[in-house]
């Protein structure tokens, strides 16, 4: 495969099939435009590729010259690699010229090489001038080949698969480095300026390349063993090539790919892959993480629990609720809260922080769940408050301050489901619509309840699904949660843009943001039609979620390793009668929908 110096991007190119870096100032692309003006004046073609120009030694020479630009740079990005051509793509204005979704072809052992495409834009791109769109991990789904000549896996379902496309809104020079098998395709440039992007044709040193020629016909596929500068030579190969050298024929029968298999492969390489950056110092901790969404770890010694009760009780944080659940960040005293918040960081941080590297903490609180037999916390996410969850993730610590078990209400979580959605997670609750709204009970069977020892602390990832029984005891559920993340993450808020169900705007913050902003505070000002007025608002953006069935969840919890759990299951019949027997009844839909969850739970815990 092809080395990338930097060991993340590395990572992301075997995981995502991609990554982006900042590979040219703005100098330079100016200087690459001056270069595709001087030697080309295409005006009239929707879509245009340098690569396709019949001068062959016209296009050898703007090679040069381009290599002779952009050189150093490849050499300070790549280690063992040899260069395949370049080209300039044009998307000519005002036109309706989208790129279907495609995969680019087969020309090297993609096994032991692969084959890698540098996009370079010359301008900045966004959906309205023709920006990239690609399919996360979708060059690790099949094998299929690909040619001019053959017909694509998934034609079929070609448009079917658009809606797991995802757009890079990249800046002037920033590189879209990517596997050729990766699933892409682009925007119509619909601007008043033609779009225009360098390209760039990589392999690994030792790469053979070919082309593949399939003959409909006789079934029959052959291969053409071909010079390393095919990419220059399109016109000679776009059907049975006119070089290179002949070296076998088989029969072959073209596979096909659809939505079905897609879906089913996607989330299998998700589920089995992360491009996290490490989090925790111990590198078994970091991959039990990424794996599994949680980890359990030793935390507070009952001096530092003796000392957050003292707090909690002599503080007045503590409030009584209707529903019996209660999050020290909500309390109106914003004073308190933030001599709440020292303290609680200053006890506890100490023995959390070991476990840690590079980290950044977010916010700190008391999360009280006191009795009441009704009181379940159905199955929901937390908040995202990071800008990318792929590479930094916006992480609960849930500490108990008393021993929990499932008659107090311990924590529940269904491992791996951090990989199961890809969406984020905006405010506010309730007018936020859930992807588990509708599975609620259906997923509580398969919680597996994590009983813990107080001053353990369970940390996870907030797209874990997670929630918790009643407490079902005479006494008060006592812990504490805090919130961080890597260090060098952005910080991020999404909230639904007042009067739709569809939109986000995106904004960036800082840990005072939810000193501030609590779940009801936005709640009441999306209701008012108002927004957040004192953070950068970066952009909006169209907020979708992936509508699962019942069985094509289940067979997700399932695939991820949970089991079915008989005992909790039991536990909740008896509260709840044959209620539980169906899903959702509605009885304990009511009170479940009474205390949304995430509304409960604001940035923290269950």
């Amino acid at each position: 495969m092809l080395q990338v110096r930097d060991a993340y991007q590395q990572k992301l190119l075997n995981v995502k099939g991609y990554f982006t870096t900042n590979f040219l100032d703005g100098a330079t692309a100016t200087q690459l435009k001056q270069v595709y003006h001087k030697y080309f004046s295409d005006q009239e073609t929707s879509f245009y590729s340098t690569s396709f120009h019949p001068d062959l030694a016209l296009k050898r020479a703007v090679n040069e010259e381009i290599l002779a630009i952009v050189g150093n740079r490849l050499e300070e990005l790549f280690t063992d690699y040899k260069i395949l051509g370049t080209s300039f793509l044009k998307k000519k204005a005002n036109d309706n010229n989208p790129l279907p979704l495609h995969q680019d072809w087969t020309v090297t052992d993609e096994e032991r090489y692969g084959s890698f495409t540098l996009w370079i834009p010359l301008q900045d791109t966004y959906e309205k001038n023709g920006a990239i769109r690609v399919i996360d991990g979708s060059h690790c789904l099949e094998n299929n080949l690909r040619a001019p000549s053959l017909p694509v896996a998934f034609e079929q379902d070609r448009t079917k698969f658009n809606q797991y496309l995802k757009t890079l809104n990249l800046k002037t020079g920033e590189a879209f480095v990517f596997n050729q098998k990766l699933m892409h395709a682009s925007w119509p440039n619909h601007s008043t300026e033609e779009r225009l992007a360098l390209t760039i044709g990589v392999v690994p040193k030792d790469a053979d390349m070919f082309m593949l020629y399939y003959d409909a016909t006789k079934q029959t596929l052959h291969k053409y063993a071909m010079p390393d500068d095919l990419f220059l030579r399109y016109p000679e190969i776009i059907q049975e090539p006119k070089i290179g050298q002949h070296i076998s024929s088989e029969k072959y029968h073209p596979g096909k790919f659809s939505e079905e298999q897609f879906k089913q492969a996607i989330f299998e390489h998700n589920i089995q892959t992360s491009t996290m950056e490490p989090l925790f110092s111990n590198p078994e901790h970091q991959s039990f993480f990424e794996k599994n969404g949680y980890i359990k770890l030793p935390a507070l010694d009952q001096h530092d629990i003796a000392t957050l009760k003292d707090f909690l009780f002599q503080s007045g944080i503590k409030k009584e609720t209707d529903y019996g659940f209660y999050v020290g960040m909500d309390h109106e005293d914003k004073t308190l809260v933030s001599k709440m918040m020292e303290t609680v960081e200053k006890v506890a941080m100490p023995k959390v922080a070991p476990y840690l590297q590079d980290y950044q903490l977010i916010t700190a609180s008391f999360v009280i769940k006191d009795p009441n037999p009704k009181g379940v916390v159905p199955p929901h996410q937390d908040w995202t408050f990071v800008e990318d969850e792929n590479r930094h993730c916006s992480v609960t610590c849930w500490i108990a301050l008393v021993d929990t078990d499932m008659e107090n209400g311990c924590m529940g979580v269904i491992k791996g489901s951090h990989k199961f959605f890809n969406s984020v997670r905006p405010s506010p609750s309730p007018q936020v619509p859930s992807p588990l709204a509708k599975h609620m009970f259906s997923l509580f069977p398969y919680f597996e309840l994590l009983p813990m020892k107080a001053g353990e602390a369970l940390i996870f990832d907030n797209r874990t699904f997670h929630a918790s029984p009643p407490n079902i005891t005479q006494m008060p559920r006592l812990a504490v949660g805090l919130s961080f993340t890597q260090k060098a993450a952005e910080l991020t808020h999404y909230y639904l843009k007042p009067g739709t169900k569809d939109t986000l705007l995106k904004y960036k913050i800082d840990p005072q943001f939810f000193m501030k902003y609590d779940n009801g505070t936005l709640s009441r000002m999306y209701d008012a039609g108002k927004v957040i007025e004192d953070y950068s608002l970066e952009e909006e953006l169209k907020f979708q979620w992936q509508d699962l069935s019942k069985d094509e969840l289940n067979k997700r919890v399932v695939a991820a390793g949970n089991t079915y759990n008989k005992i909790l299951t039991q536990h909740m019949m008896k509260l709840f009668g044959g209620q539980m027997k169906n899903g959702i009844k509605e009885k304990i839909w009511s009170f479940a929908h009474s205390i949304n969850p995430i509304r409960l739970a604001k940035r923290l815990v269950s």
